[in-house]
C-alpha cells in the first residue's frame, strides 16, 4: 500500500527571504503536525525563510475558537451522531456550506486580516480547512494582497478543503487533483510529498526499532491508534486482538487522558498490551509495527505509509473521518474492516505482508512542500470592486425585502400599524345609540334583514361578497346599509390581493371613496395598509358579540361598536334578539355605523 505520486518537476523558486506565516488549529493533532513539519521543511530547505507558526482559530477570536474546537471535540465524545448528521449536511446540502461559511467569515474575518497584516507575511498557508474558508474570503475581496496556500491531507470533505481563494493546494493524494481542481479550478492542486515529520522519511532497522523500544522478544508487534484524540473502539480492537496468540498490542490514546486511564486499567494484568498517551516515539512504533489499526484515517495513515507499515481502519468515528477511510480503502492505501472478524483476518493480513516487503520511505516521486510554498504564484483573480459592491448592494436590498415582508405580513405589529391606518373601534357621540355591525355571508343577508327588523334594529351588515339583487332591494328599503368585510389572508403573501379584491367589492355595494370595512380579526399590516390605499376606513369594533361571547357578558355604552357575528340559523339569529333586549334595557339604539358617525 504505496501512495502513488504522479513525477514532476519542482517549479523554480522565488530568489530572496521569504517570510511565511502558517496558520493551524488544535482540532486533532493531524493539522498541527502538518504544520509542524511544513515549517521543518522550509527551515531546512537551504534558503533564508523565516517561518511563524500560530493557532489561525485564536486569531480569529477567542468566541470562534471555543466553538469550533471545544464545540467539535464534544460532539465526538458526547453526541457523535449530531456531528455526522451536520456533516451530511454541509456535505449534501449547499445552504448549509454557505451559511456555515458565511458564519466563519463574519466572525473571523476581520480578526485574521488584522493579525496577517501585522505579522505582513510573503505567504499565507492554511493546514486547517475552517481557517483555510476564511483566508479564501480575504483573498478574493482584495483584503489581503499575498499569495494563499492550503494543504490538504484527507481524500474526502474537499468541499471545505479547497477554495477559488487558495492559489495552491497541497495535496497528498493524486487521486485529489481533479476534485480540488473542479472545485477552485485548473492548476490549484499541487501533489507533494506527505506532511509528515521527517523522522518517519528516514530509514529505520526494525530490529534497532523494536529493541529502542523494548520489544526485542516480540514476534508480532501491532500499534492501536485513535488519532491524536484517541477517539473510536480502542478497547474493543485491543480485545480483539489478544486472540492473536503471538502478539504484542501497543495502544495509544493520544491526549484522551480519559481513555487512558480506563484502558491501563482494564490491562493493567496483560503483559501482552501496553498503553500510552500522547508520545513522541510514533516514528520508532510504526518502524517497529507489523500493523497499525487506526481509526481516523488522518495523518497518522500517511506516517505508517511512509514507513512501510500496513494500515487497518476499525472502529471508525462519525463524520468525515469515517468517509476519508472508506475513500482510502476504495484507493487501496489501508484495508476496510467493519467487524471485529474482519479485523483479526486484516491484520493478518498485514503482518504477512510486513514481513514479505521490507519498510522503505516514500522519497522524491512528488515535489516537497517546501518548494511548492516557495514557488506559489498568484493565481487566484480577486473579485471586480463592481461585482462586490454590487452583492453588497443586493445583500442590503434583499434584507430591506424581508423585513419588509415580514412587516406587512405579520399580524403583530398592531400598534405600529396604528400609527399609519385608523382602526375605527368607539366613535365619540352625544347621542345614547350604538353601532351595530352583522358579519355574516351574502346568502344570508335577507334573513339577517328580516330579523333586524324585527328586533327594531338598523345595522351595517358586513359580508365578504355582494349579495344577490333581490337582497340588494330588500337593503334598499330598509333603514341597513352594506359594507364589504376582508378576510384572513392565507399565505405568507396572501395580503397582496387586499387592495384589488376591497376595491371590486366597493364597487359591486355601489361604495366610493372613504367607505368602511370590517377588517378580519387579526388583520396583517400589509392588509391595513392596503385597504386603506384602497378607500377603505377599517373598523375593529370595541365589542365582538357571537356563540363564544353571548350579550350577556359584555357591557354596552353609547358611541360602542358592536361586531355580531351570525349565521342564517335560528339559533345563531337569536343573538340580534339578545342584542335588542341589552340594547332596549339600556335606552340605547341600534344603527348603522355611517348614521353613528354623521
Amino acid at each position: 500500500m504505496r501512495l502513488r505520486r504522479r513525477h514532476e518537476t519542482p517549479r523554480p523558486r522565488a530568489h530572496g527571504a521569504r517570510r511565511v506565516l502558517i496558520l493551524t488549529a488544535d482540532v486533532g493533532e493531524g493539522h498541527a503536525a502538518a504544520a509542524r513539519a511544513l515549517k521543518e521543511q522550509l527551515e531546512s530547505c537551504g534558503e533564508p525563510v523565516e517561518v511563524t507558526v500560530i493557532d489561525g482559530l485564536a486569531a480569529m477570536g477567542a468566541t470562534l475558537r471555543s466553538v469550533v474546537s471545544d464545540g467539535y471535540r464534544t460532539q465526538l465524545r458526547v453526541a457523535p451522531r449530531s456531528y455526522s448528521i451536520y456533516y451530511a449536511a454541509l456535505e449534501h446540502l449547499a445552504p448549509v456550506r454557505w451559511l456555515t461559511k458565511r458564519v466563519l467569515c463574519t466572525l473571523g474575518a476581520g480578526a485574521l486580516r488584522r493579525e496577517i497584516e501585522r505579522r505582513a507575511p510573503d505567504v499565507v498557508v492554511s493546514t486547517y480547512p475552517a481557517i483555510t474558508v476564511v483566508l479564501s474570503h480575504l483573498r478574493r475581496r482584495r483584503m489581503i494582497d499575498m499569495p494563499t496556500v492550503a494543504t490538504i491531507t484527507d481524500m474526502t470533505g474537499l468541499f471545505f478543503w479547497a477554495q477559488r481563494g487558495i492559489d495552491t493546494h497541497l495535496v497528498s493524494y493524486d487521486a485529489s487533483v481533479g476534485d480540488v481542481e473542479r472545485i477552485a479550478g485548473r492548476g490549484s492542486a499541487q501533489v507533494v510529498q506527505p506532511l509528515i515529520a521527517a523522522e518517519f522519511l528516514e530509514p529505520r532497522d526494525r530490529g534497532a526499532a523494536r529493541a529502542a523500544l523494548g520489544l526485542a522478544l516480540a514476534r508480532r508487534v501491532i500499534v492501536v491508534s485513535g488519532g491524536g484524540w484517541g477517539v473510536g473502539d480502542l478497547e474493543g480492537a485491543v480485545d480483539e486482538l489478544l486472540s492473536l496468540a503471538d502478539a504484542t498490542v501497543i495502544c495509544v490514546t493520544g491526549r484522551n487522558a480519559e481513555a487512558h486511564a480506563r484502558l491501563a486499567e482494564r490491562f493493567a494484568r496483560c503483559d501482552r498490551v501496553r498503553v500510552l498517551g500522547f508520545t513522541d516515539r510514533m516514528p520508532d512504533l510504526l518502524a517497529a509495527a507489523d500493523v497499525l489499526v487506526h481509526s481516523t484515517g488522518g495523518v497518522t495513515c500517511l506516517e505508517a505509509m511512509a514507513r512501510g507499515c500496513p494500515v487497518v481502519s476499525y472502529g471508525l468515528p462519525v463524520g468525515h473521518a469515517k468517509l476519508n477511510t472508506r475513500r482510502m480503502a476504495e484507493h487501496e492505501f489501508l484495508l476496510l474492516a467493519d467487524t471485529p472478524a474482519e479485523l483479526v483476518e486484516h491484520v493478518e493480513r498485514g503482518c504477512a505482508t510486513r514481513a514479505q516487503r521490507p519498510a522503505t520511505p516514500i522519497v522524491g516521486a512528488a515535489i516537497d512542500a517546501a518548494s511548492a510554498v516557495l514557488a506559489v504564484s498568484r493565481r487566484v483573480r480577486p473579485i471586480a470592486r463592481w461585482r462586490l459592491r454590487m452583492a453588497s448592494i443586493g445583500a442590503a436590498l434583499t434584507l430591506a425585502a424581508g423585513g419588509g415582508v415580514w412587516i406587512l405580513s405579520t399580524d403583530e405589529l398592531d400598534a405600529f400599524a396604528s400609527v399609519f391606518v385608523h382602526q375605527v373601534g368607539r366613535v365619540k357621540t352625544a347621542d345614547p345609540a350604538v353601532a351595530v355591525i352583522v358579519s355574516t355571508s351574502s346568502g344570508d343577508v335577507r334573513a339577517v334583514v328580516h330579523r333586524l327588523a324585527r328586533d327594531g334594529l338598523d345595522a351595517s351588515i358586513a359580508t365578504t361578497t355582494a349579495p344577490r339583487h333581490a337582497a340588494l332591494a330588500l337593503l334598499a328599503s330598509s333603514g341597513d346599509e352594506l359594507i364589504p368585510q376582508v378576510v384572513r389572508s392565507r399565505g405568507l403573501l396572501g395580503w397582496i390581493h387586499t387592495g384589488s379584491s376591497l376595491r371590486h367589492e366597493a364597487r359591486a355595494l355601489h361604495l366610493h371613496h372613504h367607505f368602511f370595512y370590517l377588517e378580519p380579526r387579526n388583520p396583517t399590516f400589509g392588509q391595513l395598509l392596503l385597504g386603506r390605499t384602497a378607500g377603505g376606513m377599517p373598523v375593529r369594533g370595541s365589542v365582538a358579540l357571537g356563540s363564544r361571547t353571548p350579550v350577556s357578558a359584555a357591557r354596552l355604552t353609547k358611541g360602542d361598536t358592536v361586531v355580531v357575528t351570525v349565521g342564517s340559523s335560528g339559533r345563531s339569529l337569536h343573538e340580534l334578539d339578545r342584542l335588542a333586549r341589552a340594547l332596549h334595557s339600556d335606552s340605547l339604539a341600534g344603527v348603522p355605523l355611517s348614521v353613528l358617525e354623521r
